[in-house]
Protein backbone atom coordinates (compact mmCIF):
# COMPACT_ATOMS: atom_id res chain seq x y z
CA UNK A 1 0.00 0.00 0.00
CA UNK A 2 1.51 3.32 -1.12
CA UNK A 3 2.37 5.65 1.84
CA UNK A 4 -0.50 8.18 0.76
CA UNK A 5 -3.22 5.61 1.09
CA UNK A 6 -1.77 4.01 4.19
CA UNK A 7 -2.24 7.84 5.88
CA UNK A 8 -5.84 8.01 4.13
CA UNK A 9 -6.71 4.83 5.93
CA UNK A 10 -5.10 5.76 9.21
CA UNK A 11 -6.89 9.23 8.96
CA UNK A 12 -9.98 7.78 7.88
CA UNK A 13 -9.97 5.39 10.64
CA UNK A 14 -9.37 8.07 13.11
CA UNK A 15 -12.48 9.88 11.82
CA UNK A 16 -14.59 7.21 12.54
CA UNK A 17 -13.78 6.96 16.36
CA UNK A 18 -15.11 10.52 16.45
CA UNK A 19 -18.20 11.22 18.74
CA UNK A 20 -20.44 12.21 16.61
CA UNK A 21 -23.59 13.43 18.54
CA UNK A 22 -27.45 12.74 17.19
CA UNK A 23 -28.67 14.84 14.70
CA UNK A 24 -32.10 15.02 16.41
CA UNK A 25 -29.60 17.76 18.48
CA UNK A 26 -29.34 20.76 16.26
CA UNK A 27 -27.27 22.42 19.22
CA UNK A 28 -24.96 19.28 20.12
CA UNK A 29 -24.46 19.20 16.41
CA UNK A 30 -23.43 22.86 15.66
CA UNK A 31 -20.80 22.41 18.65
CA UNK A 32 -19.15 19.58 17.04
CA UNK A 33 -19.16 21.25 14.12
CA UNK A 34 -17.63 24.34 15.26
CA UNK A 35 -15.27 22.07 17.10
CA UNK A 36 -13.86 20.67 13.96
CA UNK A 37 -13.49 24.03 12.53
CA UNK A 38 -11.41 24.96 14.90
CA UNK A 39 -9.51 21.78 15.58
CA UNK A 40 -8.86 22.39 11.74
CA UNK A 41 -7.76 25.45 11.97
CA UNK A 42 -5.62 24.31 15.18
CA UNK A 43 -4.08 21.55 13.66
CA UNK A 44 -2.88 23.68 10.78
CA UNK A 45 -1.25 26.43 12.70
CA UNK A 46 1.04 23.47 14.31
CA UNK A 47 1.70 22.12 11.19
CA UNK A 48 -0.25 18.83 11.15
CA UNK A 49 -1.61 19.23 7.90
CA UNK A 50 -3.48 15.59 7.43
CA UNK A 51 -5.08 16.10 10.91
CA UNK A 52 -6.12 19.64 9.99
CA UNK A 53 -7.26 18.02 6.50
CA UNK A 54 -9.37 15.61 8.54
CA UNK A 55 -11.31 17.65 10.88
CA UNK A 56 -12.39 20.23 8.31
CA UNK A 57 -13.06 16.67 6.38
CA UNK A 58 -15.89 15.87 9.30
CA UNK A 59 -16.90 19.23 9.25
CA UNK A 60 -17.94 20.06 5.69
CA UNK A 61 -19.81 16.10 5.88
CA UNK A 62 -21.59 16.63 9.00
CA UNK A 63 -22.19 20.38 7.88
CA UNK A 64 -26.38 21.60 7.18
CA UNK A 65 -24.55 23.34 4.02
CA UNK A 66 -21.66 21.76 2.41
CA UNK A 67 -20.75 23.50 -0.28
CA UNK A 68 -20.79 26.96 0.89
CA UNK A 69 -18.44 25.47 3.46
CA UNK A 70 -16.51 24.38 0.93
CA UNK A 71 -16.48 27.58 -0.98
CA UNK A 72 -15.20 29.59 1.91
CA UNK A 73 -12.10 26.78 2.77
CA UNK A 74 -11.27 26.72 -1.25
CA UNK A 75 -10.79 30.90 -0.27
CA UNK A 76 -8.89 30.20 2.61
CA UNK A 77 -6.95 27.04 2.18
CA UNK A 78 -3.90 26.67 0.02
CA UNK A 79 -5.00 24.83 -3.51
CA UNK A 80 -2.90 21.70 -1.99
CA UNK A 81 -4.58 21.46 1.27
CA UNK A 82 -7.55 22.28 -0.17
CA UNK A 83 -6.90 19.27 -2.72
CA UNK A 84 -6.38 17.30 0.35
CA UNK A 85 -9.43 17.68 1.87
CA UNK A 86 -11.34 17.00 -1.57
CA UNK A 87 -9.69 14.12 -1.62
CA UNK A 88 -10.45 12.81 1.82
CA UNK A 89 -13.94 13.92 1.63
CA UNK A 90 -15.33 10.12 0.47
CA UNK A 91 -13.55 8.38 2.78
CA UNK A 92 -14.64 10.42 5.80
CA UNK A 93 -18.08 10.89 4.65
CA UNK A 94 -18.60 7.13 4.11
CA UNK A 95 -16.81 6.37 7.54
CA UNK A 96 -19.57 8.96 9.00
CA UNK A 97 -22.52 7.83 7.19
CA UNK A 98 -21.66 3.91 7.88
CA UNK A 99 -22.39 4.82 11.79
CA UNK A 100 -25.88 4.74 12.41
CA UNK A 101 -26.68 7.85 14.23
CA UNK A 102 -26.21 10.05 11.14
CA UNK A 103 -29.09 7.91 9.02
CA UNK A 104 -31.31 10.76 8.26
CA UNK A 105 -33.14 12.51 5.10
CA UNK A 106 -30.43 15.01 5.23
CA UNK A 107 -27.66 12.72 4.09
CA UNK A 108 -28.83 12.18 0.66
CA UNK A 109 -28.88 16.23 0.17
CA UNK A 110 -25.40 16.35 1.83
CA UNK A 111 -24.32 13.34 -0.63
CA UNK A 112 -25.89 15.45 -3.56
CA UNK A 113 -24.23 18.53 -2.68
CA UNK A 114 -20.54 16.96 -2.42
CA UNK A 115 -21.03 15.22 -6.07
Amino acid sequence: MPPERRQQALDAQRACSLPIPPLGDPGAMHKFFLEQIQQGELALSMGSIEEGVQHFAVAVTVCGQPTQLLQVLQQSLSPSVFTMLIEALPSVRNQIFGMSTLRTSGVKEIEEDLE
